[in-house]
Order: structure tokens, then sequence, then C-alpha cells
């Protein structure tokens, strides 16, 4: 029954929005049971060694706060998708990503680059950004541990329930960043890895 359950968890989450609907168990699934230190810093190790970023852990409570931050409906369930990528310049939201605008590729993982936006930098935003009023002023808010102290600021949220996709997700912004980012210095980026275990392990539990 908690498999079953965990599957209907990932499709719902991942199907908001006019998301796309997956197959969650081909996407790499895994049951995961609140956030596991552990098996993050597990996670970590298999990112690529040169890859500086700050971890982070998200709770339910603040996982909501950021979706409350939506101006609309629309912006607030773009804001509860489980993965997204933030890119503030400075205080601006300047480039957003999450996984329901990604398409499906043929190994059961999700294309994030698929028009070419992590091409460039910052990257072309994926959501359309009219209307937003996101600050990272008020994700610092969220979570004290960002610190603004780089013109840009890099955001991206993950979990251990999807770890491949996660996986791609990350490294997509590595690439991004080490072909096309800002060097050390003036116009540096600080990234932060947010982990989102908390919040699905409660919504597996609330279809349990």
């Amino acid at each position: 029954m908690r498999k079953y359950a965990s599957i209907i968890v990932v499709a719902v989450l991942l199907a908001l929005s006019g998301c796309n609907t997956l197959m969650p168990m081909l996407f790499g699934l895994q049951e995961i049971d609140g956030y596991d230190a552990e098996q993050c810093e597990k996670f970590y190790r298999k990112l690529p060694k040169d890859f500086a970023f700050t971890p982070l852990v998200c709770n339910e409570e603040q996982f909501r706060q950021v979706s409350n931050l939506g101006a609309d409906s629309m912006q607030m369930k773009n804001l509860y998708q489980p993965l997204k990528i933030m890119y503030f310049h400075g205080d601006t939201l300047v480039s957003f990503h999450i996984n329901c605008y990604c398409p499906p590729t043929l190994t059961f993982n999700l294309k994030w680059n698929y028009a070419h936006q992590f091409d460039v930098f910052p990257p072309a935003t994926t959501v359309p950004l009219d209307g937003y009023t996101l600050t990272r002023s008020q994700m610092q808010a969220v979570f004290p541990g960002i610190t603004g102290e780089a013109d840009y600021t890099v955001l991206v949220f993950w979990t251990n329930m999807v770890h491949k996709i996660s996986k791609s997700e990350i490294k997509t912004v590595y690439k991004n960043l080490k072909k096309h980012g800002p060097s050390t210095g003036s116009g540096a980026a600080e990234v932060y890895l947010i982990n989102n275990d908390i919040l699905m392990s409660k919504e597996l539990e609330a279809v349990e």
C-alpha cells in the first residue's frame, strides 16, 4: 500500500498546473521517510567535486510559505512544484524553471535544457515571469541560511523521492555555471540546494 501511495503522491505533485503525468517508478522513485541527513550526504557526494553549493533543508511550513509568495493561484501552483530552479540577480528573479515545464526523455528523466535555456547565463526563463513579484529577500526571510552576498543567487529545490530527476536538475545547473556562469569575484553566483524530503514524506502520509 505504501508503494502505491508514493506513486500517487509523485504523480499528483508533478501533475499540478497541467504538468506532465509521469510513471514515477520508471523515473527513479524511491520511498523516503522524512529528512535523512546521511541519505542526503550520500546524494551530495555523487555530485561533481568542484561544484560549490550550500545545502539547506526545507520543512513543510517553509515549503508552503514559498508557495504563498505567488501573486495568484497559477503562481502558487508553480511555486508548489517539488523540483524548481530559481536564479536571482540581486533581489530580482530573472530565471525560473519547474518540473512540469520539462518534457520527459526516453531514459525516464526530465530534459531541463530542452530549448537550450541553460546555454546562456543566466538561463532563459522557462516559466514566464510577467506578474511575478517574488524576490530574493522574501526567500531569505523563509530560509535565513541564504546569505545573498553574491550578485547571483541560485536556489535548487530537490527531493530524494525522485533522486534521478533531481540529480539531472542539479547537474543542469552545474553545467550552466561551469560553461556560462560568472567567475569568482564580481558577478559571482551562490548556489543553494534545498531538500524537500520533509514535505514529500508528509504528502505521502496524507494519502496512506
